[in-house]
């Protein structure tokens, strides 16, 4: 598993902005969830020099005490290059597979009792929690409490991009999720001049519940897990997202190597308390990947109003709402604008104090299939109207591209036609363009990103382009040749020597990415197995060896006896 492949576009972003603004935040619930997350991520980021801050929402208190689940993730956040400043705990309890102390479930009327019946918010003698260092107390144990930690600390450092984790299946999980979302909608509608991009990930289908895929010809790109999805009617854990409008973030060398030499792996290793090593070969893959949560919707900017109902719901970053994280098949509720029964006209509108230049406008529909908003007028105030088709199922985007209207001071869209008493809008997006904030290029093998790759004998690789926000199309090299896609495949069908192909954005060169492809001969596929019994003889050493002291982990009591047996020395 040598890498010789490169890729320059990833993280291209932050390119164009001045220091202080290059900063990533990832914000997840659980001590070992920043590498399930955004591991090659987190460490791709610092490798470029990119401020990371880790935000976790609960302290892992579960079975173990904070303080060593707090100590393990300063340990792996070392390793991917995040000092110890950047690391944030908010310091609520972890509420359990059941959410038995979940402040969703419990802290939304008053402080539950968590841990050893604390009611408060904690971190550990060397690193307090969130509140006591940005307010000097700790925070109770509420749902609006953690909502307004998650909004504090987003304004405090005001990231250029969020990482976060989406709809899981475990309840902290879930009410990581809502309570980001709750805190960005704040946000949103008070903060006009902050608009960070949002990314939202799985922790468990693409991660840790992944399929277990790494010892093999070649190092695969991730896949959902779709024996892990709580619905498996969907493709993903969150029926609005796309498995195909993904974004694939690349990985770098010493993420995809073998496990004894992989810093994901190393990292893993240092949260002994969940055996996370265990989950290596789930979720080491040749890719990780998000779907983007649009920012720029210019509705944020308007005023909305609606013939009746509840227009709220039409702008609060809400695709997706349920009371009921506990629930294996949690109910949606309260996400939608529905208007009344007796409604005869069914609209909606947003108004601008400040003219706007407008290109498309994104609908989000009913997650169920009973319900559907079937036809539709759009209306500008520049006087230019079109009809919509029915919304697409599941809450899935409806994207209407308009010609660019300018100075636009309003926007109405009614509902003409719609099936079921509860045909609704989830979201509303209004939007000056649909360029996308990244842009990234990859060369993929059967869909697989390919870094390095070896042909083995019987194996029909075809040889593709995977772009996200890049304009226009692309060009392809062969050992420094021109040639295309077509001719590439012939070459790679019959490999019998090192071949570099490079592929790169027709508009702009500098965005590029290129991959080796060998033959896999006799000698190849030996060294290959020798070197994969190596790695998982290592691994299962190192396994042996944890043993021990893993059981030792449920006896310690405080940071000083934590660091004397835990910490490398020297």
């Amino acid at each position: 598993m040598s890498a010789q492949g490169k890729n320059n576009g990833l993280f291209s972003f932050f390119e164009g902005l001045d220091e202080s603004s290059r900063t990533l935040m990832v914000i997840i619930p659980h001590e070992d969830d920043e590498i399930n997350l955004a591991g090659t991520v987190i460490y791709h980021a610092r490798h470029l020099g990119i401020r990371v801050i880790c935000v976790f929402t609960t302290n892992g208190d579960w079975k173990y005490r904070g303080l060593v689940r707090m100590k393990e993730a300063i340990q792996a956040l070392s390793l991917l290059g995040v000092p110890e400043k950047d690391i944030v705990f908010l310091g609520y309890p972890d509420g359990g597979v059941h959410g038995e102390r979940n402040v969703f479930v419990s802290g939304r009327k008053e402080a539950l009792a968590g841990r050893d019946g604390r009611r408060e918010t904690y971190g550990m003698d060397t690193h307090a929690d969130f509140a006591m260092q940005y307010r000097g107390k700790h925070q109770a144990y509420t749902w609006n409490g953690l909502v307004q930690d998650i909004k504090d600390v987003i304004l405090r450092d005001k990231p250029a991009m969020i990482l976060a984790t989406d709809f899981d299946s475990h309840p902290d999980h879930r009410l990581c999720y809502l309570g980001f979302l709750h805190a960005m909608n704040s946000i949103l509608h008070t903060c006009h001049d902050y608009r960070p991009v949002v990314l939202m990930g799985f922790c468990y289908s693409t991660g840790f519940e992944g399929r277990k895929d790494f010892y093999g010809p070649h190092l695969l790109s991730s896949v959902i897990n779709t024996d892990q999805l709580w619905n498996k009617a969907y493709e993903t854990d969150n029926p609005v997202y796309e498995w195909d409008q993904r974004i694939r973030f690349p990985v770098e060398e010493a993420c995809r190597s073998w496990l004894k030499q992989n810093i994901i792996y190393k990292a893993l290793c240092c949260h002994m308390s969940q055996k996370a090593s265990t989950r290596a070969i789930r979720l080491i893959n040749g890719d990780q990947v998000f779907w983007l949560r649009r920012t720029d919707n210019r509705i944020y900017e308007g005023k909305v109003s609606v013939s009746s109902g509840n227009g709220d719901y039409l702008h609060d970053f809400m695709m997706m709402n349920t009371e009921h994280i506990t629930d294996k098949h949690p109910a949606m509720e309260n996400y939608l604008w529905i208007p009344d029964a007796e409604d005869r006209e069914k609209w909606c509108r947003c108004d601008f104090d400040t003219p706007q230049d407008i290109e498309a406008v994104a609908f989000y529909g009913n997650m169920d299939d009973e319900n559907q908003v079937l036809k539709g007028r759009l209306t500008f105030s520049t006087g230019y109207s079109c009809m919509t088709g029915p919304f697409r199922k599941q809450g899935q985007e409806t994207l209407i591209t308009v010609p660019r209207q300018s100075g636009v001071t309003w926007v109405k869209f009614e509902i003409l036609e719609s099936k079921g008493q509860g045909a609704g809008i989830s979201e509303w997006e209004i939007l000056e363009n649909t360029r996308l904030p990244l842009s990234i290029i990859q060369i993929c093998i059967n869909n697989h990103f390919a870094y390095d790759w070896a042909i083995w004998p019987g194996e029909k690789p075809e040889i593709s382009a995977y772009t996200y926000g890049v304009q226009g199309q692309v060009k392809w090299y062969s050992d420094g040749q021109p040639a295309t896609e077509e001719s590439i495949n012939k070459q790679l069908q019959h490999l019998e020597k090192r071949l570099v192909i490079r592929v790169e954005s027709e508009d702009n060169p500098g965005l590029w990415s290129e991959a080796v492809f060998v033959p896999a001969d006799r000698s190849f596929r030996i060294r290959h197995h020798m070197r994969m019994m190596r790695d998982k003889a290592g691994v299962w050493w190192r396994r042996q060896m944890d043993k021990r002291p893993h059981h030792q982990l449920k006896k310690i009591k405080s940071e000083k006896e934590y660091d004397k047996k835990f910490l490398p020395r020297g």
